[in-house]
């Protein structure tokens, strides 16, 4: 017999530990290319000593720390307004994997946003900007099979459940408190990997 695990879920996006720390590992990938090229531009200065002998000015920096502190807060006021810190998802987990779905309503939400993230990228000429935008629009219909999931960790007090799988691939699972053991236990029955 084939059994088919199906609910729909509404997730806070920042009272969401998983998003969070989701957004903070891209964020710190982020922040990490952006040292590496400014490391690179500054390197001709620091190997012949001018950049350490002119005295730099560091209040540049501030304002740089100000800037994206501005860029968090008018972020997580959109997400606010505009998503109403919920983002709508539809599962389902069958024999063969499980399958995340943007529902219909975020999907039309989605849409807007990520054509002004594509045209704000373009018009500022950042193509990690616009691509980002790209990258967010295909990414409305995920599914993971089984054989292809590599680890799995369990967050009962969450009622959440992580899948990895290779390189860049990972599921994560949403429960409502009700669907959490019926899914759980489906889930370890399908994956021999924990």
């Amino acid at each position: 017999m084939k059994e088919t695990i199906e609910w729909d879920i509404d997730v806070g996006i920042l009272t969401n530990r998983f998003i969070m720390l989701e957004v903070g590992r891209a964020l710190f990938i982020a922040f990490l290319f952006t040292a590496m090229v400014i490391s690179i531009i500054m390197l001709p200065s620091l190997v012949d000593g001018s950049l350490i002998s002119a005295g730099v000015n560091t209040s540049g920096f501030g304002y740089l720390l100000l800037m994206i502190g501005l860029l968090f807060l008018f972020t997580a006021v959109f997400i606010v307004i505009y998503y109403g810190n919920s983002y709508m998802l539809s599962y389902t987990v069958d024999e063969k994997g499980v399958r995340t779905l943007t529902r219909k309503e975020q999907r039309s939400r989605n849409r807007v946003a990520n054509t002004l993230l594509i045209i704000a990228g373009m018009l500022s000429r950042s193509p990690s900007v616009a691509g980002a935008g790209m990258i967010a629009a295909g990414r409305q219909d995920q599914f993971l099979r089984w054989k292809d999931v590599r680890k799995v960790v369990f967050h009962p007090k969450y009622h959440t459940i992580v899948l990895r799988g290779g390189y860049g691939i990972k599921s994560i699972i949403f429960c409502t408190q009700e669907r959490y053991d019926p899914v759980s236990l489906f889930v370890k029955s399908q994956c021999r990997t924990q």
